[in-house]
């Protein structure tokens, strides 16, 4: 998706700030008006403070400005409505109005601003303004289809989890959750992915190394990060420590045995939570035809769309293995009587994924 200029009409609000601290995440232009100053400044130098790359401008809601953006978001009560109505009219053209105010008001804006896709949501804010959940749950509904989906992928970028339903009320809420548990696949972007061990030699350095052919796959319950299924595997024989010989043994039957068993398989069993960016991975890792239950600690890096409208997730891994555990216990003793090699074994992998129904070709 390209980048799109948003309006947000009464920044300072509960409701408002927290959509301006969620769109100032992604890359598309803020424009944060409101009618108190003082708590527009504050709210902008904490967003500038905390998302430096952010594209943001301000005004006060009295001042001449340009109402003139992709899409204005209205965080007011019922009385302003009108008053800002006549403001924006005037620049009207085939632009979505998000309504964060009251759903039950969203046939009386259609009114005042013919022309305009006006689009409700429910405040997903509602008695816990500060919530900082980041796949939180955001109901939609509009009769302007092509309106509907430019929002949900703004909104998605933002860390919602956007729902479509046709009236807010619990039966529509609840169909539209059961809808949206349908497995997401994500696939592999190679070109941003990487896959590194290393090991002690000699107890005083390090030996590193990496497969250079690998693909991995995930999918989850809707965009539900903490439900996700991961499944890895690579090929033995693309191992490389930057040494010829070195990699020959070990692909050699001293090592990983690629002969006869050309695959490291890793799949997981559960995803822990520990909180917003970190879970702990639970799974079987399968090397050289031994099979160990081990644990991981994997940093996530958060969803957001690419310049071309891909929606696209990372994750960073760390953790620890025993060689000896898996049958790689190739070990020589120096001349000196120290160890050559080190048993523990650390792993590390820098891993993006697509949503597989939006990926694309293009890479940067």
């Amino acid at each position: 998706m390209s980048k799109k200029t948003i309006a947000i009409i009464g920044a300072t609000g509960n409701t408002g700030s927290a959509f301006s601290r969620r769109l100032a995440k992604t890359s598309h232009r803020l424009l944060l008006f409101d009618h108190n100053t003082e708590k527009l400044l504050g709210l902008v130098k904490e967003l500038c403070y905390s998302q430096p790359l952010a594209d943001i401008e301000f005004m006060t809601c009295e001042s001449e400005a340009s109402w003139e953006a992709d899409i204005i978001i209205l965080s007011v009560g019922p009385d302003k409505e009108k008053e800002l109505a006549q403001k924006i009219r005037q620049f009207t053209n085939r632009k979505i109005v998000l309504n964060i105010s009251d759903g039950s008001h969203r046939q009386e804006l259609q009114t005042l601003l013919p022309g305009t896709s006006v689009v409700n949501t429910l405040n997903p804010f509602y008695g816990n303004e500060e919530a900082e959940e980041d796949q939180m749950e955001l109901f939609i509904s509009g009769n302007d289809n092509e309106a509907i989906e430019v929002t949900s992928n703004i909104m998605e970028a933002a860390g919602f989890v956007p729902l479509r339903v046709k009236e807010f009320n619990n039966k529509q809420i609840n169909q539209s959750k059961n809808n949206t548990m349908e497995t997401t696949k994500w696939a592999l972007d190679p070109a941003h992915s990487e896959i590194h061990f290393k090991v002690r030699h000699l107890m005083v350095s390090w030996v590193t190394g990496s497969f250079k052919q690998f693909d991995a796959t995930v999918e989850t319950q809707g965009d539900d990060i903490s439900t996700a299924k991961v499944r890895l595997t690579a090929n033995i024989n693309s191992v490389s420590t930057n040494n010829e010989q070195r990699d020959a043994h070990l692909k050699a039957g001293d090592f990983f045995d690629a002969e006869n068993h050309p695959q490291l398989v890793f799949e997981s069993d559960r995803l822990e939570k520990i909180d917003n960016e970190n879970y702990k991975l639970y799974g079987r890792l399968s090397l050289r035809g031994n099979e160990k239950k081990i644990v991981l600690n994997a940093e996530f890096g958060g969803i957001t769309q690419d310049p071309w409208g891909n929606t696209r997730t990372g994750f960073s891994v760390t953790g620890k293995i025993n060689r000896k555990d898996f049958g790689v216990s190739f070990s020589v003793i120096s001349e000196t009587g120290g160890i050559m090699l080190g048993d523990d074994v650390s792993i590390s992998a820098n891993v993006e994924f697509v949503k597989q129904a939006a990926l694309q070709t293009k890479a940067a």
